[in-house]
């Protein structure tokens, strides 16, 4: 069994020094899919009704893994510790870097959990 390194209220100082450092804000979009009368999908996004901070960092890259799986992105999005989301998600980004924008995004790679916070890797979807 390997030591505690860090107690739970150094968890949470680090958590908050990190979500202070997150100035950008989005809201999630979940996906849902439903089935017309004749068997088709039909795919919606509902966005949630307030928003989340965030930090956006515009950089594209690729993720190899193994010998046929590319993961392309276009961005790196850092969230709360305890943000829920989907790969099957989206999320639209509302501010950045305290300016109002508008850009929509896929997540291209599952949550990944850092002590401090969190971080996916983001498409960016032309709508």
């Amino acid at each position: 069994m390997s030591p505690q390194i860090w107690s739970d209220a150094d968890k949470d100082k680090m958590r908050i020094a990190a979500e202070w450092h997150m100035i950008d804000e989005g809201y999630r979009q979940v996906r849902t899919v439903a089935i017309d009368t004749v068997g088709d999908d039909i795919e919606t996004f509902t966005e949630a009704s307030v928003p989340t901070i965030c930090g956006l960092e515009m950089h594209s890259g690729t993720e190899n893994k193994g010998e046929f799986t590319v993961t392309t992105y276009d961005a790196t999005l850092r969230i709360p510790h305890d943000f829920t989301i989907s790969e099957l998600d989206r999320i639209r980004i509302t501010k950045f870097r305290n300016e109002t924008v508008s850009m929509v995004f896929e997540v291209a790679t599952p949550k990944q959990w850092g002590v401090s916070g969190a971080r996916i890797s983001l498409r960016k979807i032309e709508l």
